[in-house]
């Protein structure tokens, strides 16, 4: 049975258990691995791998993590919005989103 993106997201989110977390490190799906990037009870070397994600929207939300050890200097970015949004994401809508701002 396959899980829907909801179920993953929670999974991501709250599970405690790091065997079912750590393959969500290598999904492609950038909303799956922000969430996985805000669950406190990921290990530090999990937190360390995602505060280096290519996707600003992951790392930042990793390095706040507190089992994050590394640091990341994110002065060279213009964060938008999107990055330091603190909305659950099983509840985020970015089409619609009022907050959005589009950087080019």
């Amino acid at each position: 049975m396959s899980l829907s993106l909801n179920e993953i997201l929670d999974i991501a989110k709250n599970s405690k258990d790091l065997s079912s977390l750590k393959p969500l490190l290598n999904t492609k799906s950038m909303i799956v691995r922000r969430a996985l990037a805000r669950n406190e009870h990921i290990d530090e070397s999990m937190a360390n791998i995602l505060a280096f994600d290519p996707v600003l929207n992951v790392s930042y939300m990793a390095t706040k993590n507190p089992n994050c050890t590394k640091i990341r200097d994110f002065s060279q970015y213009k964060l938008s919005n999107c990055v330091l949004c603190e909305k659950d994401e099983r509840e985020l809508d970015c089409t619609n989103c009022e907050n959005k701002k589009i950087f080019r």
